[in-house]
């Protein structure tokens, strides 16, 4: 299972990344005078970053000081983790976003999503109980978020058992993207659930310097269209990048939790 050196499981290598395709700039000079004042006015809202961070749970004291930073995050708890409950509770106890991230099947065996995993050879019932369990585990979750999941998110019936249950719970789900032939955002929409994909991992590597950057692409993409989603991880490098470099771009977007953009 690979794993880094402060021992938080990893995603799957070389996930895709998503292009997105700049908003056209509209010129107002012949448009009406209430159309242009609307304009103006939705100019004057900052355009919105909500950065989730995946795999809390494993690394108290990195989840505990993140909780602490004056950033908006949501925080997506791994199932089964042994800091899952006591930081989840502390999560909602300050009124942060609370998502589970769902340990789904990836391609490789080589990867082990972990505890509660979701894998495609079992029957319908146990993903279902899987499914269910792993809920429970993360009270305080509004949303589902994938870890790992490259080969699961690609089969359309297995993810639509997922998005029946969510809709029955009323939970949104954002697609981590692990697979550019993932069908979470198909899935989802069909069943009337909230959703969004994420556009940047913040820390595919790991290097202060190289997070800032990545924050600094999607800080671009919230600017270019109006909201942009990332994903980091509870890493001694994430947390020392998004505390220096994080208050960079508060005059430019505004973080908000991932409910404010779905």
């Amino acid at each position: 299972m690979p794993a880094l050196k402060n021992n938080t499981v990893f995603e799957e290598p070389n996930p895709p990344i998503l292009h997105e395709i700049p908003l056209k700039e509209i010129s107002s000079k012949d448009l009406p005078p209430d159309i242009k004042i609307a304009i103006i006015e939705e100019k004057q809202e900052l355009p919105k970053v909500a950065i989730i961070i995946d795999d809390i749970g494993y690394q108290y004291e990195t989840g505990r000081q993140l909780l602490e930073l004056p950033i908006e995050f949501t925080f997506s708890f791994l199932p089964f983790a042994p800091y899952t409950k006591q930081l989840e509770e502390a999560a909602y106890s300050k009124g942060k976003t609370v998502f589970l991230h769902l340990p789904l099947e990836p391609q490789s065996a080589d990867f082990d999503p972990g505890p509660g995993a979701l894998m495609l050879a079992d029957s319908p019932e146990i993903q279902r109980e899987k499914l269910q369990r792993c809920l429970a585990e993360v009270p305080h979750a509004v949303g589902v978020n994938n870890h790992m999941g490259s080969l699961y998110t690609e089969d359309k019936i297995a993810m639509k058992r997922i998005m029946l249950e969510l809709s029955n719970r009323s939970l949104m789900f954002v697609d981590s993207y692990t697979t550019a032939a993932s069908v979470g955002l198909e899935s989802a929409r069909k069943q009337g659930v909230k959703c969004a994909r994420r556009q940047i991992f913040l820390d595919n590597k790991l290097s202060k310097d190289h997070i800032c950057g990545q924050l600094e692409k999607l800080v671009k993409i919230a600017n270019e269209g109006g909201v942009a989603i990332g994903i980091g991880h509870p890493h001694a490098e994430t947390l020392e990048a998004l505390k220096d470099c994080g208050p960079h771009y508060e005059s430019e977007v505004q973080y908000v939790s991932i409910v404010d953009v779905l």
